[in-house]
């Protein structure tokens, strides 16, 4: 049975680029692709019927033996909405595309973005329109902290990895100025994915950084070794610089990340996950 890979329309350039993304990774994991448009008063839905129609035409020649098709959906609120396909349909991913410098597209932006990632119980592909589809997914940037649920995000970051040859899981060990305690947690963490890694055999780096906002270190540590995507969960350490001046950890992530962000919702469980 093929798996399915949601892609977000909104008929934006960011959203088309998903798409275009979206038929590499069918391709790679052997996925079928559902087109979603959650209806608005700012497109007519026969004419978006329309362009659904087209799109599935022009990229199912792409696809191989995988199927692409679309869906409109009716909801008051494009978050809740979304949420409920997904519950529904159980996809193997989301796929959302992002705008310019400003974060998501009206129609996804503040709350409706943090709650669809919040909320939503599949893993959440989010790149901007300008995404350069010539350069090789070659780094990934594995943010750890000290929260217990941290590992969780390491399976999908393995995932990842094999899909695309020679990519090289860069792990940051993300350590904040709170005691001896948390940074000797963190070290434990970044220890236990150090030998996971090494038992899968894949090709990674270690690095430790001392942080007091776990986005801006992120990011400074991305630019520096030219990262390709970064993992990070949906909740992550909570710091002073965090909750009062920039906003929650994956909202940060997602206004101010020039790379693609993969973001994963924790299960409600401790440790590494699956």
């Amino acid at each position: 049975m093929n798996k399915e890979i949601i892609v977000g329309i909104d008929f934006s350039n960011a959203s088309l680029t998903a798409l275009r993304l979206s038929v590499d990774i069918a391709n790679r994991t052997n996925s079928n692709i559902l087109m979603l448009w959650v209806q608005t008063a700012e497109k007519d839905p026969m004419e978006a019927e329309n362009i659904l129609k087209d799109l599935c035409k022009s990229f199912s020649v792409s696809l191989g033996e995988n199927e692409i098709s679309y869906k409109i959906a009716e909801g008051k609120r494009v978050h809740s909405t979304i949420n409920k396909v997904i519950k529904e349909r159980e996809p193997y991913l989301l796929i959302i595309g992002t705008n310019g410098n400003s974060g998501f597209d009206e129609r996804f932006a503040g709350a409706n973005a943090f709650k669809t990632l919040s909320d939503c119980p599949v893993p959440v592909l989010l790149l901007r329109e300008n995404f350069n589809f010539n350069k090789q997914l070659e780094n990934i940037v594995l943010p750890i902290d000290s929260t217990p649920d941290t590992r969780q995000k390491v399976p999908w970051t393995i995932e990842f990895a094999r899909m695309f040859p020679n990519t090289c899981i860069r792990v940051l060990g993300l350590q904040s100025y709170s005691g001896k305690t948390i940074r000797n947690e963190v070290e434990s963490y970044v220890e236990s994915v150090e030998r996971l890694l090494t038992q899968k055999g894949l090709r990674f780096t270690i690095e430790m950084r001392d942080s007091d906002n776990s986005t801006l270190t992120t990011l400074d540590y991305a630019k520096e070794i030219g990262a390709d995507m970064i993992v990070i969960m949906t909740e992550q350490e909570k710091t002073l610089s965090n909750l009062f001046f920039l906003g929650p950890y994956a909202q940060q992530m997602i206004n101010l990340s020039p790379y693609p962000v993969l973001t994963i919702t924790p299960k409600e469980i401790n440790g590494a996950g699956r």
